[in-house]
């Protein structure tokens, strides 16, 4: 798998806004169970916080099954304004509480003239509950519910927000550096190698026009796209002419948001595709939100790579080995991927890279780096060998006294991480491992 939020790092979380703090957005998936306000989900500090950056909260939430509550616990850093909005399709109800329990205020729907009730960023019905309210610092508590008790309507998908100030911040980080609005801006997801892509926390501005484009490259056959989120999205997939193929508004393979989208094509040519996804347009203005989208079904391009790891442990077929993939003779890195071995050291994984010279190294958790250089990926590779030496505990790519004293202090203990060679025990066998190979050097 995939997941296309990795590929941009921080950049997905962090902005600069103008001369104000740092802002960070951090985003949550609803944990259960948060039924109760003992058991509330702690989202941490809102705020500007002690390390002077702006903190944001975002939380992917899910109301199920009847009459499910969700709790969360928020520290608000400062005295000020703050403002906690649920968007959704559905009917929510949200409520704020003080440290101590004490119900502060709840909302249901948009109140006409009051800024302060209900959700002012999305357009759908005017039932988005909101709450913009001036408070002390401290711990409070928020709770999210259905409006129904039963039902279609009292199971749905939500997303809450919480952040300082009244104003909503958009931020979409497929568009850290420019837009992707265009088919020539398009976000490049490249050849898709794996068997499904996940691009996470995408985002759609509130209340305006906001084309979000993806270009897609995959081998001949079929393709299905799908959006899931909170928010109520157009789904359309074009050709490398740009030539619209087909479009969704409404699909109901999410039962707990009707209004996502999701597309299937199939006997398609091996090439080059654009995937564009866009806000319904309500009378309020066009609909916002995070969502994610899932991209399935397809045929990957991949190069395929294989050979053979030699390595001192007991069942190779349990560790994880990591590939680094770099431009010949540079510091570029290309690709990386986890892989795993059969128990004779035998592999085939592979990388999105489809041509030119690089660089391959691999790495066990406890052995030195080993990189074959100048190897040609114009075609799949075989018969590559990687000989690992074992005993690189601290991962800093050279076996010593370091080593030496973590296997030490971890003798006679059942340690995975400082047992060498698997047997489920630190002992003598783990100790010599790391005197036989003492002073050994990986390569970089």
């Amino acid at each position: 798998m995939r997941k296309l939020t990795s590929l941009f790092g921080c950049l997905g979380l962090t902005l600069m806004l103008g001369t104000a703090q740092p802002l960070v957005i951090d985003h949550f998936a609803d944990t259960e169970a948060n039924d109760t306000l003992s058991t509330a989900q702690n989202l941490g500090v809102v705020g500007v916080d002690s390390s002077n950056t702006r903190r944001m909260k975002v939380v992917r939430g899910l109301i199920d099954p009847d009459g499910d509550f969700d709790w969360f616990r928020v520290e608000l850093a400062q005295t000020g304004t703050y403002s906690f909005r649920v968007d959704c399709t559905l009917d929510a109800v949200l409520a704020l509480y003080n440290a101590s329990g004490t119900l502060i205020v709840e909302n249901d729907d948009d109140e006409l003239g009051n800024n302060n009730r209900g959700n002012r960023d999305t357009s759908f019905t005017n039932a988005d509950p909101g709450i913009t309210t001036s408070l002390n610092a401290g711990t409070y508590y928020l709770r999210v519910r259905s409006i129904a008790s039963s039902g279609t309507l009292a199971r749905f998908r939500y997303t809450l927000r919480v952040f300082d100030g009244s104003t909503a911040r958009d931020f979409d980080p497929y568009e850290v550096n420019g837009t992707n609005e265009t088919f020539a801006t398009a976000t490049d997801l490249g050849n898709l190698a794996d068997d499904f892509t996940l691009v996470e926390n995408a985002f759609l501005r509130y209340r305006t026009t906001d084309l979000d484009h993806y270009r897609i490259e995959i081998g001949e056959g079929n393709l299905t796209v799908r959006t899931i989120g909170a928010t109520d999205t157009i789904l359309t997939i074009y050709d490398s002419a740009f030539n619209p193929l087909a479009t969704n508004d409404d699909d109901p393979h999410d039962p707990f948001n009707p209004f996502t989208s999701r597309i299937t094509l199939s006997n398609l040519p091996a090439g080059i595709y654009y995937i564009r996804v866009e806000g319904y347009s309500y009378s309020g203005g066009r609909a916002g939100g995070w969502y994610d989208l899932l991209i399935t079904d397809y045929s990957p391009v991949r190069r395929l790579i294989s050979g053979q790891i030699n390595f001192d442990r007991q069942n190779l077929s349990l560790v994880p080995f990591q590939m680094e993939i770099y431009q010949a003779g540079t510091q570029n890195l290309q690709s990386q991927r986890t892989f795993y071995t059969n128990n004779a050291g035998q592999f085939t994984t592979y990388t999105a890279v489809m041509s030119g010279t690089v660089d391959i190294a691999v790495r066990a958790p406890t052995s030195l780096k080993r990189i074959l250089r100048g190897v040609s990926l114009n075609s799949d590779v075989s018969g590559l060998v990687f000989n690992l030496v074992n005993g690189d505990l601290n991962g800093d790519n050279v076996i010593d006294d370091a080593d030496l004293l973590i296997v030490l202090f971890s003798f006679g203990a059942n340690d995975p991480s400082a047992d060498l060679n698997g047997d489920g025990v630190v002992d003598d066998a783990d100790l010599l491992i790391v005197l036989f190979n003492f002073g050994a050097v990986g390569d970089n």
